[in-house]
């Protein structure tokens, strides 16, 4: 009986945390289902995991406790990892990467509790004997408890902090980089467990000693360094939209700056007009001032400088891409209604930036009919964007189901025509300011719809707390 509790509780300490990571990087709403109904099964399931571990090592594999073990390890890692992997309503690198996040603190842990074990055996002579079939010794059991209590805090905050916000901001595309160092990180760090067991078992005490320095380097190395790719790629992403921010009100400031010249200039031509017109008067020359007077009309250059909304940012959005969409020979369609809005510019910039671009890129992609229209008002106390532009195609994951023709942006996948650059960090803005963002292809009219809602009334309860 002591030998079943210590495996079964031995397994569930070890197997518990990481199978509740993998859940914990994603917001609630890529699940399926509820969040207390999804980590209420799971809890069920590795609890029945942990009941049938000392059983399955009892009956298994004769002679062979650690390879029976580990067989039902990985068999409950595959079971885990399916039921995770169809829970979650994200892309599967995305997925994998903290699937690999977590197996990189289940093998941190796994070496830590083995390296502690064998210096704790060498300096305390801790007895090795055990029940052929028990796994877990107590003094291995009680380091996997320890380890837990002093890893899992801070894993579980670079997981919910961190990670989470590097899933949330960057693009799928973006993240093969980060993707190959994870894996490369994780072999390493498998390779040098397999090569401190191999010196514990088999070489001088001394080399073992060296080689676990060498480990505790190699991970506190590997940790900084998972750490500081993920900060940098989200600290990347927002320079970029920050650059992009500034660069747009650099446009405006450049355009008003353009306008004031224009109007000094005409208010000094209008001087020398209303003198010639006032001498023509003086000396009675009503036709030559007729004449002079049809000439100014018919070579007075109408400078088209829309407006298209009060608000400053918004106006300079829908003037800089519309700009950008005349460039590429796309005909724009814009009706703005709005003046004060509470809707951060950066945030704001981030929103109709990426929509645009998504729309000029499918628009690019049609050899007819290139058509962006562009709607934004103001909706009782929330600011509503929709924005259709012509697309060809769009590569479509049908195991989303769309709700009134609109599906949510993990259901069209990357490298297509009619989205896929920004549709998830349009979602994110949109949910700091409790609103949502659909999207929907039309395959008959050739046509792709981003609307997007945004609660102002939550900005100004954050600008008065």
């Amino acid at each position: 009986m002591t030998a079943f509790l210590q495996n079964a509780l031995g397994f569930f300490v070890q197997f518990f945390p990481c199978a509740i990571m993998l859940f914990l990087a994603f917001p609630k709403e890529d699940y399926r289902f509820n969040c207390r109904r999804i980590f209420s099964a799971l809890t069920l399931a590795v609890m029945i995991f942990a009941a049938l571990f000392p059983p399955a090592i009892r009956v298994g594999i004769a002679g062979n406790t650690a390879l029976t073990a580990n067989l039902f390890m990985f068999s409950a890692i595959f079971l885990i990892l399916a039921y995770y992997i169809w829970l979650v309503r994200e892309s599967l690198i995305k997925k994998l990467l903290v699937f690999f996040v977590v197996i990189f603190y289940a093998a941190m842990q796994y070496c830590l509790v083995n390296a502690l074990n064998g210096l704790l055996s060498g300096f305390l002579n801790f007895p090795q004997e055990h029940e052929e079939w028990a796994v877990y010794t107590p003094h291995g059991l009680a380091l996997y408890i320890i380890t837990t209590a002093v890893l899992l805090p801070p894993m579980l905050t670079f997981i919910t902090r961190t990670l989470r916000e590097y899933i949330l901001e960057v693009e799928t595309q973006d993240m093969r980089q980060e993707f190959f160092i994870l894996i490369v990180s994780t072999a390493a760090l498998i390779a040098m467990m397999i090569c401190v067991d191999f010196t514990y078992y088999y070489l001088e005490y001394k080399v073992y000693l060296l080689v676990l320095t060498l480990f505790f380097v190699l991970l506190l190395y590997q940790m900084i360094i998972c750490w500081l790719v993920f900060r940098e790629s989200v600290r990347r992403k927002r320079d970029n939209e920050r650059r992009r921010t500034l660069e747009i009100q650099q446009l405006q400031y450049e355009k008003i700056a353009s306008d004031m010249e224009n109007t000094r200039r005409m208010r000094h031509d209008l001087h020398h007009h209303f003198n010639a017109l006032n001498d023509m008067l003086g000396r009675g020359e009503i036709n030559e001032m007729k004449a002079y007077l049809s000439g100014m009309i018919d070579t007075t250059v109408k400078r088209d400088s829309k407006a298209y909304c009060k608000n400053m940012t918004l106006n300079g959005l829908l003037q800089y891409y519309t700009g950008l969409a005349g460039d590429e020979g796309i005909r724009c369609e814009v009706q703005a209604e709005c003046d004060e809005l509470t809707i951060e510019p950066a945030d704001l910039t981030v929103l109709f930036g990426n929509a645009m671009e998504n729309a000029i890129n499918a628009c690019k992609k049609c050899t007819e009919n290139r058509m962006i229209s562009i709607r934004v008002g103001t909706v009782h106390g929330s600011l509503a964007i929709e924005i259709s532009n012509s697309c060809k195609e769009a590569r479509i994951n049908r195991r989303f189901q769309a709700e009134n023709g609109f599906s949510p942006a993990e259901a069209f996948l990357s490298a297509r025509p009619g989205g896929g650059h920004g549709l998830r960090s349009i979602v994110h803005t949109a949910q700091k300011y409790d609103g949502s963002a659909k999207f929907r292809f039309n395959a008959e009219q050739e046509i792709f719809t981003t609307r997007i809602r945004l609660n102002m009334q939550v900005k100004k309860q954050d600008m008065l707390n």
